[in-house]
């Protein structure tokens, strides 16, 4: 056998084997394919054809899915590496750090042998701004939000996405951080401090106790004139927490699924005795004390946090002993040895008796005399009038206190105010008299609305408005408005055509009236 031939036999075998345990051993580097470097997180602009990031930015890297020919070779002991010494970027394991501005490359090395490389732009936009919203509101103990951060640059606009905002709190008693995650864990004020390098945002809190339950009575009843208080149960987390109770009556002007069927409207504009009125059933005080008005159910509304309760108040008429002998008023005049005094009171159509107290100087109360009513002995409007005759002449030095009470038969109503008349009280009032009285015609509306100015300039007068028909010779005053307590009403014509001279009279503070005003003739006709 030729002598090459036989070296070449033994030659392959031997370099195969060598060739195969070098390969295998990792003492030869087998062929790579398919390697190459990824940035995991940053940004590739095509226009550049490099990779951005951020400074202080940390990516991770990866070779991607490679490959070894043949495949029974050891993997080659990959690292990366910064491929110059600029100081733009760091490693730290398979992350690159950006630690300042500038362009940097990183490559695959295998013995020192650069097998990939890749250049990354690092640069450091100029924030325009930056803002963050929750997933939802915190206001109250225990609420959890997630954080989305937003930032506008000027610069490289794919980057927004990739700023991650640092959050920490002013209170970490109140607000808890975990991540992008606040949670409302106590109560007061505390800030959400959002940051990125050196610009951050705060944003403020005021933690309130949660409100997990109100419990009220299902319906509240009392008459005309009553009061009751609400006094709702609340339970709060954290435990016996104080917050705020809010009440309203609600009726069609706040609540939309009001439903006038079954409840009556709280406020209502009409015309009664002051002319055009604004009343309410109910009124309730920011406390949650219910004052009834006017006979009616009602529906009210508490509410506290997040949480609404309503309940039914059920407004009764009055029993008799609840009824109130309203707005006494009087004149007087005095005649030798006698005091002769006028008295005047609204009419209720449930007392047909009245007991008028009087108290000298030093007595006490004690029953005067008593006056017996019915609807056809009223004077219009409503009023009744009487007179006692009180002596004097015995005690120049008198002061009487007159009170009105209505009786059944069996009890009494509430009293009514009390008036005061002595020595010193003078009759100067009675001789004053209003104003300045204008007046504005709606024929459309049938309404005249009437302006005056104040009789006292201090004082909490009321006013009553008369007219007398100018048609009829002997007609008498007849009073179409009272109670009045602003300096302006407006009152309705039921007549298709007037022909009237108006008046309007005051009452001071302490029941005392004043005398006529000029008269303003208006004639008009509403049929038109």
């Amino acid at each position: 056998m030729n002598k090459k031939k036989i070296i070449t036999i033994i030659a392959i075998p031997l370099l195969l084997g060598t060739l195969y345990s070098g390969l295998k051993c990792g003492f030869i580097n087998p062929m790579v394919k398919g390697l190459d470097v990824h940035i995991l997180g940053g940004t590739f602009i095509t226009n550049i054809n490099k990779y951005v990031i951020k400074v202080g930015d940390k990516v991770g890297l990866s070779a991607g899915d490679y490959v070894v020919v043949p495949a029974f070779s050891k993997k080659p002991n990959l690292k990366f590496a910064i491929l110059d010494d600029n100081g733009v970027l760091s490693i730290k394991g398979n992350d690159v750090i950006a630690e300042k501005e500038g362009i940097s490359s990183v490559g695959i090395l295998n013995k020192n042998r650069v097998l990939r490389k890749v250049t990354i732009m690092v640069v450091n936009p100029k924030i325009n701004n930056m803002d963050i919203k929750l997933s939802n509101p915190i206001k109250y103990y225990g609420d959890i939000a997630k954080i989305e951060s937003t930032v506008k640059i000027d610069d490289f606009k794919k980057l927004e996405k990739g700023y991650k905002l640092n959050y920490s709190t002013s209170n970490p008693n109140i607000l808890k951080i975990n991540g992008d995650t606040v949670e409302a864990v106590g109560l007061g004020e505390a800030k959400l401090i959002s940051k990125y390098d050196r610009k951050e945002i705060q944003t403020s809190f005021n933690i309130l106790p949660r409100v997990d339950s109100i419990e009220i009575k299902k319906r509240y009843e009392l008459e005309e004139g009553q009061s009751v208080d609400i006094s709702p149960k609340i339970k709060t987390s954290p435990k016996d927490s104080r917050v705020d109770v809010k009440y309203r009556v609600l009726d069609k002007s706040n609540y939309k699924k009001f439903n006038e069927k079954i409840f009556d409207n709280n406020k209502v504009k009409k015309f009664g005795d002051s002319g055009l009125e604004e009343s309410k059933g109910i009124d309730i005080s920011k406390d949650g004390e219910i004052k009834a008005y006017r006979e009616g159910n009602y529906l009210v509304e508490v509410s506290s946090g997040e949480i609404k309760k309503r309940t039914i108040v059920d407004v009764r008429e009055r029993s008799f002993k609840n009824i109130e002998v309203e707005n006494l008023q009087y004149i007087f005049n005095r005649e030798k040895s006698l005091l002769e005094v006028e008295l005047g009171w609204d009419y209720n159509d449930r007392v047909e008796r009245y007991r008028v107290y009087v108290k000298p100087k030093d007595g006490e109360f004690s029953l005067f005399t008593t006056f017996l009513t019915g609807k056809n002995t009223i004077t219009n409007g409503n009023r009744i009038s009487e007179i006692i005759k009180l002596d004097i002449d015995k005690n120049k030095d008198y002061d009487y206190q007159i009170y009105v009470a209505g009786f059944n038969g069996e009890e009494e109503t509430k009293r009514s105010n009390i008036i005061r008349i002595s020595n010193n009280t003078t009759t100067d009032f009675q001789k004053k008299k209003v104003k300045k009285m204008k007046y504005k015609v709606d024929r459309e509306n049938s309404t005249i609305a009437f302006l005056w100015t104040p009789i006292e300039e201090n004082e909490n007068c009321t006013y009553r408005i008369y007219s007398k028909d100018l048609d009829y010779k002997d007609s008498k005053y007849k009073l179409v408005a009272k109670n009045i307590k602003n300096t302006s009403t407006i009152i309705k014509i039921r007549e298709s055509a007037i022909n009237n001279n108006y008046y309007i009279v005051a009452i001071n503070p302490d029941g005392q009236i004043s005398g006529f005003s000029e008269p303003v003739k208006i004639k008009e006709n509403f049929s038109d």
